[in-house]
């Protein structure tokens, strides 16, 4: 990834730029382990939080109108997931809801100032390489405290289908991976709109106090960070 300015509402914004990438066509050798019976993705089962029954409650957002590129403000998608999977230990009976607008900081009262999102697919080896060097260099613990939430979204299973809560369990806790940040469905591929190229995995960078898009980048490069990094030192 090599950043690129632009003028966007007076926020600097980073160009959409193609990397090692992922095309769509599944690969053999993805491991998933072993299936949980379930029907199709599209109708998952959604498990309510213990003590958070549906939490409905009308969150601050802005308003729209919303949009699919740089400089679009990005609309309050909720997901399947958890917040914390190594809390929940991965475990399928304890997903909850977890909506966009709980990373919404427009007052930096809780010091996020940048909610990176990632769009992967099971097939997909580029993702798994890019989870697994965010674990081994440990970009959580660096960044997070810096002002960035990182979550990661999973859209097709090692068959080209739609993720169910089986492929999200079995690939987030994958070893090289074991992902401790949030970890979400998108089987309804909410965020392929945001795809510009026939490729994975999609990293969107989007600033916490105003949800509007900064960087869409499809593939990863191992300097990604590090530019992601010198792109957070210019914001106040």
């Amino acid at each position: 990834m090599r950043v690129r300015s632009k003028s966007c509402e007076a926020v600097a914004c980073v160009a959409a730029l193609f990397l090692a990438a992922c095309s769509s066509a599944p690969l053999d050798d993805a491991t998933t382990g072993d299936e949980a019976p379930s029907s199709s993705a599209g109708s998952a089962p959604v498990a309510t939080p213990s003590g958070n029954t549906g939490d409905y409650q009308k969150r601050d957002y802005p308003e729209g109108p919303y949009g699919t590129g740089v400089g679009a403000t990005l609309q309050d998608f909720a997901f399947l997931g958890w917040h914390d999977p190594v809390a929940a230990q991965y475990d399928t009976s304890k997903l909850e809801q977890v909506r966009l607008s709980e990373y919404y900081d427009p007052d930096g009262a809780r010091g996020i100032k940048l909610l990176w999102i990632n769009a992967s697919a099971v097939w997909c080896s580029v993702c798994r390489s890019e989870m697994k060097d965010i674990k081994n260099n440990q970009v959580r613990a660096q960044f997070e405290p810096k002002g960035v939430q990182l979550m990661v979204t999973l859209f097709e299973d090692n068959r080209s289908g739609p993720a169910k809560p089986s492929d999200l369990q079995n690939w987030g806790k994958l070893p090289d991976h074991s992902i401790d940040f949030p970890l979400v469905l998108d089987p309804g591929f909410k965020l392929g709109t945001f795809f510009t190229s026939d490729a994975t995995p999609l990293n969107m960078l989007v600033d916490a106090r105003t949800m509007k898009v900064v960087s869409l980048t499809m593939g990863y490069s191992a300097d990604y960070w590090s530019d992601v990094g010198s792109y957070l030192a210019t914001l106040p």
